[in-house]
């Protein structure tokens, strides 16, 4: 194939027909060929511009997965203090398997100083914490929650209890007491070296009605995590049970996702400019029908008065001009109207001037009305106010049909909204009710 056909084919597709009568239709006057390369050249333009931010994006993607995290001579290296903690996902692999795993890795340790203010804080949290479902302390009927940390703070917490009514694990032992019975609960606080102890009184009544284990190699990252926690990096197992450990941070490929994503993007929003395009074209087709009735009955009135049809037709387009200058609004009917008359003044026959007003509405009706103004020309017609009467009884007509035909696709649309309304309703009242009987 030569470079000629191959460029002759490139410039068909390019340049659409279809789209040159499009923007020929939204607007006859001037060099449509120059508009269509302008409009190409916005198109190409957007395209470009979202190709362009996908490649920058899929940068900056590639940029952050390879430069958050890097795992060293089997090291992690934790942020610094005041940093906050990282999130990383870690990929490790043996002989026999790969386990995808993900870890919390807290900043670096915090000081003495920082600490004792730290747990100011703490302890209060962790008294309401405690609580569970029990409103306080002094009253006591079912389980505590003995949380080992609290989010946020850097403190490990161990319990220490009497066993007989309340177990390490904060369940109630006793189901039914005569009497209440008082329960010192302590809380051993640390972080690393730093440790302080915090005793708190319950009131342990009869008990009220009302997990699993994590992986082992988890829970040993947990643990390897929280003792290393004053250095710069944690070092990861290289074993377990006896077997070799491999391991890698877990990629999530967003770079590659984003890149792949771009070139869709781009074709979707060339194709979809040509779309808006076409929408454009029959929104003006809709605005047309709602418009010939008024259109026609203005005319027919106008000349039913005594006007000269020409007059009749400068007369409507001198009151759209004066009216447009006010609200700024323009109606395509009137735009086409006002082109007619300017045909007219600058030499065009009124005859052509009608048949060209009827091609470019591209309607049936307007074709009708073009040709019946035309035809009192050439012929002369003592009845046109009557027989423009006449077409506006049936546009008005019309008209009606068209009114209920968008107001049942108006209905339609609300169709979808509605049963979604409807199904977050159902789910509102059937939710509590199943959670209620369960």
């Amino acid at each position: 194939m030569s470079k000629a056909d191959m460029s002759g084919k490139l410039a068909e597709k390019l340049y659409s027909d279809n789209v040159r009568n499009a923007l020929s239709v939204l607007n006859p006057t001037g060099d449509i060929r120059e508009r269509q390369k302008e409009y190409l050249a916005r198109k190409l333009l957007i395209c470009a511009a979202a190709v362009l931010f996908g490649l920058f994006l899929s940068a900056v993607l590639w940029i952050k997965e390879y430069s958050d995290a890097k795992i060293v001579d089997n090291r992690l290296y934790r942020n610094a203090y005041g940093d906050g903690s990282k999130q990383v996902e870690l990929v490790a692999e043996n002989d026999a398997e790969t386990l995808a795993l993900s870890l919390e890795i807290e900043e670096k340790q915090y000081d003495k100083n920082e600490l004792d203010r730290l747990l100011a804080e703490f302890i209060p949290m962790l008294e309401n914490a405690v609580l569970g479902d029990n409103i306080s302390l002094d009253m006591v009927q079912y389980d505590l929650c003995l949380a080992d940390s609290i989010e946020g703070y850097p403190f490990l917490v161990e319990w220490r209890t009497d066993g007989e009514y309340i177990d390490y694990n904060g369940q109630l032992i006793a189901e039914n007491l005569a009497v209440p019975a008082v329960v010192e609960l302590t809380a051993v606080i640390s972080c690393d070296s730093y440790e302080t102890r915090h005793t708190m009184s319950c009131y342990v009544y009869s008990k009220k009605s009302d997990g699993d284990a994590g992986h082992e190699l988890l829970n040993q990252l947990e643990q390897t995590e929280a003792d290393s926690r004053e250095n710069e990096f944690m070092t990861l197992p290289s074993e377990i049970n006896g077997s070799s450990l491999n391991w890698s941070l877990k990629k999530s490929h967003g770079s590659l996702i984003a890149l792949a994503v771009t070139p869709i993007v781009a074709l979707l929003l060339y194709y979809g400019a040509d779309k808006d395009l076409y929408k454009q074209i029959e929104d003006r087709k809709q605005e047309l029908r709602l418009d010939y009735p008024e259109v026609v009955s203005s005319l027919a009135l106008l000349i039913g008065a005594g006007m000269t049809p020409v007059n009749a037709w400068v007369k409507l387009v001198k009151d759209y001009t004066a009216k447009k200058q006010k609200i700024g609004k323009s109606r395509c009917v009137y735009e086409e109207m006002l082109l007619t008359a300017h045909e007219m003044q600058n030499g065009v026959s009124h005859v052509k001037a009608y048949e060209n007003f009827g091609l470019r509405c591209q309607l049936t009706s307007y074709n009708k009305l073009a040709a019946l103004m035309a035809h009192n020309i050439t012929k002369g017609s003592s009845n046109l106010a009557q027989l423009l009467r006449e077409e506006a009884s049936a546009a008005f007509e019309e008209r009606k049909h068209l009114a209920r035909e968008l107001g049942e696709k108006a209905g339609t649309k609300l169709l979808a909204p509605m049963m979604m309304l409807l199904g977050m309703i159902m789910i509102i009242i059937i939710v509590p009710a199943f959670v209620n009987y369960f």
